[in-house]
């Protein structure tokens, strides 16, 4: 191995810590992310009980907002499951 294989091999591992460490930034976003939003849908559900006259577009928008976070949840799934995978050309690669 020569000092630039070495050099290239450091840089690539730096490059996938920090792209691991992102995702996991990105799945914890997500996540604090869907939360909101079925708190919003709560939120929504509650006013709907208590202003008849708008209780089917706030119950749309109520599920509307569990939809998203259902989405979000979804993609901080995905992005955990990514950012625990081994660097490519390790041993451990599937």
């Amino acid at each position: 191995m020569t000092d630039m294989d070495r050099v290239d091999d450091e840089s690539l591992a730096g490059a996938w810590i920090r792209a691991m460490g992102l995702r996991q930034q990105i799945a914890a976003t997500a996540a604090s992310i869907a939360e909101t939003e079925d708190w919003v849908a709560d939120t929504l559900d509650r006013l709907a009980l208590v202003r008849p006259h708008d209780a089917e577009r706030l119950r749309e928008r109520a599920t509307h907002a569990r939809l998203f976070a259902a989405r979000e949840r979804n993609q901080a799934a995905i992005y955990r499951a990514y950012a625990s995978l081994p660097p490519p050309g390790s041993n451990d690669t599937p």
